[in-house]
């Protein structure tokens, strides 16, 4: 978070108090804007107050994406005796009616598109990150490794297959790959 000076009239999201103009207050986008006292420092209080902010913009696209789905299949429901009107579908020439029908449902088919798209970003908005986040699944990684790990095996690097395992140490393993030896970071590490 990163202390301002208000511009507009607001209110502190944690307190409630008036922050009146002139007045400083710690504000981020994706949380909002408190109180100097108030500003938020534990990482699980940050990720509520993003969670909230990001739940309710991923419900405005599943929102949006239910109204397109609703009226897509209200028009594609309304062609529906054309389907089985082989006469219609098979007559050759220009008919408009049949070219205002399929033009309808490229729209409605690009509309089902757009939902499709509308309710993946909601779905990613859904899962809020916050500092440390990475690092602490970067270390549950290095954990693991470590658990398995020995010298002597045989281990994928990064870029390499089939390298030797010359020393463990604690974020890292010495290895051999192809004639040279190099560190790797033991995230990157898999069984050979």
């Amino acid at each position: 978070m990163r202390t301002i000076t208000v511009k507009y009239d607001g209110v502190c999201k944690k307190c409630g108090a008036a922050l009146v103009v002139g007045q400083q207050a710690a504000y981020e986008r994706a949380s909002g804007i408190f109180c100097p006292g108030c500003a938020p420092t534990d990482t699980e209080e940050i990720r509520a107050y993003r969670q909230e902010r990001a739940d309710a913009k991923a419900d405005k696209y599943e929102g949006w994406a239910a109204k397109r789905r609703e009226r897509a299949a209200a028009v594609l429901k309304a062609d529906e005796w054309a389907r089985g009107d082989y006469a219609f579908n098979t007559q050759p020439g220009h008919i408009p009616g049949r070219q205002g029908m399929n033009d309808r449902h490229d729209r409605q088919y690009e509309s089902l598109e757009t939902a499709q798209r509308f309710e993946a970003k909601a779905e990613s908005l859904r899962h809020v990150r916050v500092k440390g986040d990475a690092a602490a699944r970067d270390e549950a990684v290095r954990l693991r490794v470590l658990s398995w790990i020995k010298v002597g095996m045989m281990v994928n690097g990064f870029g390499q297959k089939s390298c030797e395992v010359l020393k463990i140490n604690k974020n890292t393993a010495r290895i051999r790959g192809q004639g040279s030896d190099y560190n790797e970071r033991l995230i990157f590490l898999s069984p050979a």
